[in-house]
C-alpha cells in the first residue's frame, strides 16, 4: 500500500512542475533598463503591451518601439510614457517573457518558457508521463504474467526510485520528457502488478475491502502533495524531495511475497504452498493437509501452460506468448464483450479522474486547495462505497457512480465562470464519484478476468486508461481556452454512457474468481 502513496505523488506534481505563473514579454531595451524583476517591469505592462478588456495584457506580443532609444522619455513616469510611446504601431511576437515568482520561484513553464506559442508543449510534460504509464501497463503486466509479480514489482519499485530522482537533475525540456517517460513505465509497473498480486492473495469476502483501501492509499498521497509543494516550490526541489521518498519501496525485497496463484499456473505447487502456509500462519489458521492443498492448487496448471514452457528458452517465446495473450481476450465471444466494455470504462474514467484534477486552471480555482480538496474526497470515497459494493453489488454501484458524476459535471453548464466556489464544489463532487468508480475499475476488472489472462487483461485496460490520460492534457488545455466548460460537458457525456454500458457487464460480487476462460465462456455474460 505505501507504494500507492508514492507513486500517486510521482503522478501529480506536474499540476505544479508546469503551473503557469502571471508573466509578460521580457522586451529588449526596456528589461535592460529596468531588469527582469517583476515588480519592477509591472509598471510599465502599458507602455509595451497591447491591452484588451477581455483578456487584459497581452502576455505574447509587445509594441515594436527602439525602447533603448526612448528610455530617457520614460524616466517621468507612466503619464510622460503614454505622451511619448504611440499605440498605434506594429506589434512583435515574443521570444522570452519575464515570471512572476510570487507563488513559486521556479517552474517548467518559467524556466523552459511554456508559453504562448509553445504552451502545447506545457499539455505535453503531462501527457509522456502517461504515455509512459500506457506503456507499462502493457508490458510489465506480461513481464510480471511471466516473471513473477515478485521479481517483477522489486525491479520497478529499485528502478523508479532511481529515475524519479535523476529527473530533478534534467537540463532541457527533452531531457526531463524522457526521464518522467521512463518513470512512468516503471510507475505503472507497480501500479498493475501490486494490485493484482493483492487481489490474488486475499479470500473473495476481503477483495472488496482489500480494493478500496487502495483508493485510501490514492487519495492520502494526493493530499499530502499539496504540503510538500506550498513548502518547496522549486520545481526541481519538488521532484528530488519525491525521488528520494520512494526509496522506501526497496523494502519490497524483504517483505513482498510471491503470488501463490501465479505458482500454481506456471507449475511451481511446493512454492505455492510454502507461501499459503506462511500466510495462514500469520492468520492464525490451520491449512488441511498437504497433499489435499496441492490438489487443490493444481487445477490452476494445464497441459498448455507445459506446452508453453517448453519455447521459454526460444529468443521469440516471449513476443509470441504475449501476442497469443492479447488474442485471447478477444477470440471468444464473452471475453471480447467483457474486454471491449472494460476497455471504454476505463478510458473514460481514467480521463474524467485526471481531466477534474487538471480543471483547475479552468474555473480559476487555488492550486494548493483544488489538489488537497482532490486528494481529501478521495479519503471517504474509498470506505463511503465498501458498503454499496458488497450490498448492490459490482455493477450497480458503478454504474450509479458514473451517472452521478455526469450529473455533477453537466450541472457546470449552468454556472458562470466567476462563480468560481461554485464550479469548484461541483467538480470535486464529480471528482468523488469518478475516484471510486475509477479505482473499483481495478477491483471489477480482476474479477471478471481468467487467472491465465488477469495481469494482461487489467494491464491492456489500464492502457486504454493511459490513452484518455495522454489526451486529458490537450482537452484541458485546449478545449478550455475556447470555453471554460467545454472539458466538463464532454466528460460529462462521455460518463452517462459509460454508467449505461457498466449494465451490460455480469455481477461478480462474492464470486469465485475465474481460472480459465473456459469457465468465463460457460457464463451468460
Amino acid at each position: 500500500m505505501p507504494s500507492f502513496v508514492i507513486i500517486n505523488q510521482s503522478r501529480l506534481p506536474t499540476v505544479y512542475l508546469s503551473y503557469t505563473p502571471e508573466h509578460w514579454c521580457r522586451v529588449p531595451g526596456l528589461n535592460d533598463a529596468v531588469g527582469d524583476l517583476w515588480n519592477a517591469s509591472l509598471p510599465l505592462l502599458n507602455v509595451s503591451s497591447p491591452w484588451s478588456d477581455k483578456t487584459g495584457y497581452d502576455k505574447c506580443q509587445y509594441y515594436d518601439h527602439n525602447y533603448t532609444a526612448v528610455m530617457p522619455d520614460l524616466v517621468g513616469g507612466e503619464g510622460a510614457a503614454a505622451r511619448h510611446l504611440a499605440t498605434n504601431v506594429p506589434t512583435v511576437a515574443c521570444d522570452s517573457w519575464v515570471f512572476d515568482p510570487s507563488v513559486f520561484q521556479s517552474t517548467l513553464v518559467s524556466e523552459f518558457s511554456l508559453v504562448c506559442s509553445r504552451r502545447w508543449m506545457m499539455a505535453t510534460v503531462q501527457a509522456s508521463y502517461m504515455s509512459g504509464l500506457l506503456v507499462g501497463s502493457l508490458v510489465m503486466g506480461q513481464l510480471s504474467d511471466r516473471y513473477g509479480r515478485r521479481p517483477m514489482s522489486v525491479l520497478c519499485a529499485v528502478a523508479a526510485a532511481l529515475a524519479g530522482t535523476v529527473v530533478s537533475f534534467a537540463k532541457t525540456y527533452m531531457q526531463f520528457l524522457v526521464l518522467r517517460f521512463v518513470t512512468a513505465i516503471l510507475s505503472a509497473g507497480l501500479i498493475v502488478i501490486n494490485f493484482v498480486l493483492v487481489m490474488e492473495v486475499v479470500k473473495p469476502e476481503a477483495r472488496t475491502m482489500t480494493g478500496m483501501m487502495y483508493i485510501f492509499f490514492v487519495g492520502l498521497g494526493t493530499a499530502i502533495l499539496p504540503g510538500m509543494a506550498y513548502f518547496i516550490r522549486s520545481w526541481r526541489y519538488l521532484e528530488l524531495a519525491i525521488g528520494l521518498s520512494s526509496f522506501i519501496l526497496v523494502a519490497y525485497y524483504w517483505i513482498l511475497p510471491e503470488s501463490p496463484r501465479w505458482l500454481a499456473s506456471q507449475g511451481r505447487f511446493p512454492e505455492a504452498l510454502k507461501i499459503l502456509k506462511n500466510i495462514a500462519r500469520r492468520n492464525g489458521k490451520e491449512l488441511p493437509s498437504d497433499e489435499l492443498v496441492l490438489k487443490l492448487i493444481s487445477r490452476a496448471y494445464t497441459k498448455a501452460d507445459e506446452a508453453t514452457a517448453t519455447q521459454s528458452s526460444k529468443w521469440y517465446s516471449g513476443i509470441v506468448n504475449a501476442m497469443r495473450a492479447q488474442f485471447t481476450l478477444v477470440r471468444t465471444p464473452v471475453m471480447r464483450r467483457r474486454c471491449m466494455i472494460s476497455f471504454f470504462l476505463w478510458f473514460v474514467s481514467a480521463s474524467v479522474y485526471y481531466g477534474l484534477i487538471f480543471s483547475g486552471a479552468n474555473i480559476k480555482a487555488d492550486p494548493f486547495l483544488m489538489i488537497f480538496i482532490s486528494g481529501l474526497v478521495e479519503l471517504p470515497s474509498a470506505i463511503v462505497f465498501i458498503s454499496p459494493l458488497d450490498k448492490f453489488g459490482r455493477r450497480a454501484t458503478m454504474s450509479g457512480l458514473f451517472i452521478a458524476s455526469s450529473a455533477c459535471l453537466l450541472a457546470i453548464l449552468a454556472v458562470p465562470q466567476d462563480q468560481i466556489y461554485v464550479n469548484f464544489f461541483l467538480v470535486s463532487f464529480g471528482k468523488f464519484f469518478t475516484t471510486a468508480v475509477f479505482q473499483q475499475q481495478y477491483l471489477y476488472t480482476g474479477e471478471l478476468m481468467p487467472t491465465k489472462v488477469r495481469n494482461i487483461a487489467v494491464g491492456s485496460s489500464s492502457m486504454m486508461a493511459r490513452i484518455g490520460c495522454i489526451i486529458t492534457p490537450y482537452i484541458i488545455t485546449l478545449l478550455g481556452d475556447v470555453h471554460y466548460v467545454l472539458p466538463s460537458t464532454l466528460f460529462g457525456i462521455l460518463s452517462l454512457v459509460a454508467g449505461l454500458l457498466t449494465l451490460l457487464l455480469p455481477e461478480t460480487n462474492h464470486m469465485p474468481l475465474p481460472e480459465t476462460v473456459e469457465e468465463v465462456e460457460a457464463m451468460s455474460k
